[in-house]
C-alpha cells in the first residue's frame, strides 16, 4: 500500500498547490479543468462486463482529472471538446486495477425551448495494466422545461464495446438505448428525478444477448453545513433479460440488479470540493456465481478551474 498511498500523497499535494495559485479562468470561461484524488473501499470487486465477482474486498487509491474546451459557448450553442483520465490503485487485488482514458466531443444548440444535443464519446480501458477494452457512443439528446416547475429530458444512445483480449471477444457488442428523465424542481435548490432505459444489447455469443431495464429515482437537497453542500441519494433497479438459453445453466438467464446510494459533496477551500459517497448493491441472478451484495465507500477531494 506505501506505493499506492505516495501517489496518493503526491497528487494531493499537487491539488492544494493548484488551489492556492490565483484562478485564471473566470466562470464564463470555455476552458474547463477537474483534478481528483481520493480513496475507496470495495467489499465485493466486480468486473461487471465480464460477469467477474472476486467476492474479495480491497482498498484503492483514485486518481483523475479532466480537462475541455467550448468552442462556441453561449447560451444558445455549444462544441466542446475534452479528454478525461481515471485510475484507481488497489492494495492487493492489482488485477482489478483500473486505467481509462476518454475523448469526447459535443454539439448542442436551442431550438424554441428545447435544447438540443449529440454526443460523441471514446473510452479506452486497461484492467490490471493490460488493455481491456474499447468503447464508442453516439448520443443524441435533448432537455425542455415544462412549466417552471419540470425538466425533462431523453436521448438514444448507439454504443459499441470491443474487447482486446482474444478470450473475451465473444462479449464483442452492439448496444442500443433509449432513455427519458424528468426533474421535479422544487426551489432552493431541492429536486426530485425520477427516469427510466431501454436498452437491447447484441453479442457475438448469442446466449449474451438481452432487453435491458433501468429504473431510478433520486433527490437533491441543500445542507446547511457549509454555503452550496448538498446532499444527493439515488435508488436504481436494473433488470437484463436474456434471449437464449446460457449453457452453464441451461436456461435463459434473469439477472436482477437493486443499487441504493448516497452522497455528501460540499466545498471547503477556495476551487477544492469533498465528498463522500456510500452505494450498496443487492445481485441476484439464476447465474449462481452473480448472487451477491457489496458495499462501496468512497471519499474523493476535487479541484474545479
Amino acid at each position: 500500500m506505501k506505493k499506492n498511498t505516495a501517489r496518493y500523497l503526491l497528487l494531493t499535494t499537487s491539488l492544494i498547490a493548484l488551489g492556492s495559485a490565483p484562478a485564471r479562468a473566470a466562470d464564463d470561461s470555455p476552458l474547463s479543468l477537474s483534478l481528483e484524488a481520493g480513496a475507496e473501499y470495495d467489499s465485493n470487486i466486480t468486473v461487471d462486463a465480464t460477469d467477474v465477482t472476486s467476492r474479495q474486498g480491497d482498498e484503492s487509491a483514485l486518481l483523475g482529472g479532466g480537462i475541455s474546451y467550448d468552442f462556441a459557448k453561449s447560451d444558445s450553442t455549444k462544441f466542446k471538446a475534452g479528454y478525461t483520465f481515471s485510475q484507481s490503485l488497489h492494495q492487493d487485488l492489482t488485477e482489478f486495477d483500473l486505467q481509462i482514458h476518454g475523448a469526447s466531443l459535443e454539439v448542442g444548440a436551442k431550438v424554441g425551448d428545447v435544447d438540443l444535443g449529440l454526443a460523441y464519446r471514446y473510452n479506452n480501458i486497461s484492467l490490471g495494466a493490460e488493455s481491456f477494452l474499447e468503447m464508442h457512443s453516439i448520443n443524441p439528446n435533448f432537455s425542455t422545461l415544462v412549466g417552471a416547475k419540470f425538466l425533462v429530458t431523453g436521448g438514444y444512445e448507439y454504443l459499441k464495446q470491443d474487447f482486446q483480449q482474444a478470450t473475451l471477444m465473444e462479449r464483442n457488442a452492439e448496444r442500443h438505448s433509449g432513455n427519458t428523465k424528468v426533474y421535479f424542481l422544487l426551489g432552493k435548490g431541492r429536486t426530485i428525478n425520477v427516469g427510466y432505459k431501454l436498452s437491447r444489447h447484441d453479442t457475438i455469443a448469442p446466449e449474451l444477448d438481452y432487453w435491458g431495464h433501468t429504473f431510478n429515482v433520486g433527490l437533491k437537497l441543500p445542507v446547511n453545513i457549509v454555503e452550496d453542500a448538498k446532499f444527493r441519494a439515488q435508488y436504481r433497479y436494473r433488470q437484463k433479460d436474456y434471449s437464449n438459453l446460457d449453457p452453464d445453466i441451461g436456461d435463459k438467464r434473469q439477472d436482477k440488479r437493486h443499487y441504493i446510494r448516497a452522497s455528501l459533496e460540499a466545498p471547503f477551500y477556495k476551487q477544492f470540493t469533498g465528498k463522500l459517497e456510500y452505494e450498496y448493491t443487492d445481485s441476484s441472478s439464476n447465474l449462481p456465481s452473480l448472487n451477491y451484495d457489496s458495499h462501496l465507500v468512497t471519499f474523493t477531494i476535487a479541484w474545479k478551474l
